[in-house]
C-alpha cells in the first residue's frame, strides 16, 4: 500500500500533489502505512480515502485498489446510510464513536455480504485544532461472529435434543449436590418445582430420607457409579396430594473437570413405574387365575360330599321325633343349602363361558349377594334391594358378576370402621344419555365413610388403593376394563363429610352390551 500510495496520482484529487500535504495528513498517512493494525482515513471535505496492507483484506478486489484516493461517498454507496451519519458526526462537532461487532454489510465477492465490525472513528486536527478528517481504526470479526453463532446455533440444537430426550437428565455440582442444569423429563419426574440453584437436600428433602444424598455423596467420594434398576422412591410431586411411588432405572456418574478432579454428578434415568406396575398387575393376574382354578377345584370336589350330606339330612329330618333335634337339623340344612350356594357360584366364577348370555339385572344380584351373607352379618350391614326391570341384557355374565361382587364388597369395607350400615342394590332399566342407547342400570350404594375429591380421581387407577395391605388396587381397574368391554359405563359418586357421607356406584350395560358398535 505505501507503493501504491506514492505512486497514486493525488494531484488530481482535492489533496493535491505529496508535496503540498500538510504536516497533519503526512504524519497521519506515514502512521497508518507502517501500521499492522487495520487503519482507514478519510481526509477533507471529500472524504478522500487512504488505508493499509492490514485493511486490505476486508475490502478484496471489489473495492481495492481504487477504493484509494476515492471520495468516501462514492466508495461506500451501499452503506452510506449507516456510516455517513456517523462520519458527519466526527468532522462537524469532533464526536469519536466506538462500535463493537457491528453488522455493516459491504460490497465484495460480487454480492452484499453482511460483515462484522469492531470500528471506531475519530478526528484528526491540524495544528490549528481544525478537524480535517476521521480516522478509523478497525478489526473485521466477521469469522468470530458467525463461528460463534454457528455454536450458538448448534448449542441451541442440543438444548432441543436434550430437552426432547425421553431419558430425565440433571447435572449436579459440587460435594453439596447443587443442580446446575436439568431437562423437561427430570422436571416432570420431580414436579413443578425450582431446582437450580439448589442442593438436592434443599429442593427434594424426601430423597434424602430414602437414602439417596448418601448414594450421591459415595459417587462423589470414590468416583465410582452407581446403577439403580427399578429402584422404588416416594417424590412429593405436588404439594397438595401424598407422596407418589415411583420406580426408576438410572445412573450417578461423577464429572470431572480438566483436571480430572470430580465437580458433580450426572444424573440419567428413564421412569419405569408403567412397565413395573404392569409386571406387577400380571403377577397379581396370574395369582387370581391360580386362586380362581384352586377354588373352581375346590367347590367340584366338595359338591359331592355336599349332595350326600344334603340326602342324609333329609333322612335324619324324616327320622327324628324330638322337635329340639328336628330344629338342629333344620338349622344345619339352611347352612349347608348356603355352602352349596357358595360352591356353585364359585364353579360358575370360574367356569366362563366364552359365548355371552341374556341375564337380567335380578338374577346377578342373586347370585352375589349371597356371598357376602356372612360378611353382612358380621359387619352389621342391612341389604334394602329393589328390582325395577326385568328386560335381560345380553353379556358374560361371569364378568359382569365380578363387577358387582367388587362393589359389593368395596361397599360392606367402606361400612365396617362405622360398625353397621345400609347396603343399597337396585337394578332398572334406564339410558345412556351420552349415547341414546337403551340398558339396565345396577346401582350399589352405602352409608359408609365416602371418598374425597382426590381419591374419586384415581379409584380406577391400577394399584391406587384405600385399604392398605387389606388392598391389592386392581379391583375397581378391572371392572372399569370389563364395564369398557362391554361398552357400558361404570359411574360414581361419593359425598365425605363428618355429617353425612356414602357412595353410590351406578352400572349402566346396554341391552346388546356385547355386539360390535
Amino acid at each position: 500500500m505505501a507503493d501504491l500510495t506514492r505512486a497514486f496520482p493525488w494531484r488530481g484529487t482535492s489533496v493535491g500533489p505529496v508535496d503540498e500535504w500538510p504536516d497533519t495528513l503526512l504524519i497521519m498517512v506515514n502512521t497508518i502505512l507502517t501500521s499492522r493494525h487495520p487503519m482507514f482515513l478519510w481526509w477533507g471535505d471529500d472524504l478522500i480515502q487512504f488505508y493499509n496492507d492490514a485493511y486490505r483484506p476486508s475490502i478484496r478486489e471489489d473495492k481495492h485498489p481504487h477504493a484509494l484516493g476515492q471520495p468516501g461517498r462514492e466508495c461506500w454507496q451501499e452503506i452510506w446510510h449507516i456510516i455517513g451519519p456517523q462520519i458527519d458526526a466526527v468532522m462537524t462537532r469532533g464526536e469519536a464513536t466506538w462500535h463493537e461487532n457491528q453488522l455493516v454489510p459491504i460490497f465484495r465477492n460480487g454480492r452484499l455480504e453482511d460483515v462484522y465490525w469492531t470500528y471506531g472513528y475519530s478526528p484528526v486536527r491540524d495544528t490549528t485544532g481544525k478537524i480535517r478528517g476521521t480516522l478509523v481504526v478497525c478489526t473485521e470479526t466477521t469469522e468470530s461472529i458467525l463461528a460463534k453463532k454457528q455454536l450458538e446455533r448448534e448449542s441451541q440444537r442440543l438444548a432441543e435434543l436434550f430437552q426432547q430426550a425421553p431419558a430425565f437428565f440433571a447435572a449436579l455440582g459440587g460435594p453439596e449436590h447443587r443442580f446446575e442444569l436439568l431437562n423437561g423429563p427430570y422436571q416432570d419426574l420431580i414436579g413443578r418445582r425450582n431446582l437450580v440453584g439448589k442442593t438436592v437436600q434443599e429442593a427434594v428433602p424426601e430423597a434424602l430420607e430414602q437414602g439417596f444424598v448418601d448414594l450421591l455423596d459415595r459417587v462423589y467420594q470414590t468416583g465410582e457409579p452407581f446403577v439403580g434398576r427399578s429402584m422404588p422412591i416416594q417424590l412429593a410431586r405436588n404439594k397438595t396430594q401424598a407422596l407418589d411411588l415411583r420406580y426408576l432405572d438410572f445412573v450417578y456418574q461423577p464429572r470431572r473437570d480438566a483436571d480430572g478432579n470430580i465437580s458433580g454428578i450426572i444424573v440419567l434415568g428413564i421412569d419405569v413405574t408403567e412397565s413395573r406396575r404392569a409386571e406387577q398387575l400380571l403377577l397379581q393376574s396370574e395369582k387370581l387365575n391360580a386362586v380362581g382354578r384352586l377354588a373352581s377345584s375346590i367347590a367340584h370336589e366338595i359338591n359331592n360330599p355336599l349332595a350326600a350330606v344334603t340326602n342324609l339330612i333329609y333322612l335324619a329330618q324324616h327320622s327324628a321325633v324330638e322337635p329340639e333335634a328336628q330344629r338342629y337339623l333344620a338349622s344345619a340344612e339352611v347352612e349347608l343349602r348356603r355352602v352349596s350356594a357358595i360352591a356353585n357360584q364359585t364353579l360358575r366364577f370360574h367356569r366362563q363361558s366364552t359365548n355371552p348370555k341374556q341375564v337380567t339385572g335380578a338374577e346377578l344380584i342373586d347370585a352375589t349377594v349371597p356371598l357376602y351373607q356372612g360378611r353382612l352379618q358380621n359387619a352389621h350391614v342391612s341389604v334394602e334391594r329393589r328390582d325395577r326391570g326385568s328386560r335381560p341384557v345380553t353379556c358374560f355374565e361371569g364378568e359382569v358378576l365380578q363387577v358387582l361382587s367388587n362393589l359389593i364388597g368395596n361397599a360392606i369395607d367402606a361400612m365396617i370402621p362405622r360398625s353397621g350400615g345400609r347396603l343399597l342394590i337396585r337394578s332398572r332399566e334406564g339410558t345412556d344419555w351420552k349415547t341414546g342407547r337403551r340398558g339396565f342400570i345396577l346401582t350399589v350404594a352405602d352409608t359408609g365413610c365416602g371418598m374425597s375429591s382426590h381419591t374419586l380421581t384415581r379409584i380406577f387407577e391400577p394399584f391406587f388403593t384405600t385399604k392398605g395391605q387389606k388392598g391389592n388396587g386392581i379391583g375397581l381397574w378391572i371392572s372399569r376394563g370389563i364395564v369398557d368391554r362391554h361398552r357400558g359405563v361404570l359411574a360414581v359418586r361419593s359425598r365425605y363429610s363428618a355429617e353425612r357421607s356414602g357412595t353410590v356406584f351406578a352400572l349402566f350395560l346396554p341391552f346388546n352390551a356385547t355386539l360390535p358398535e
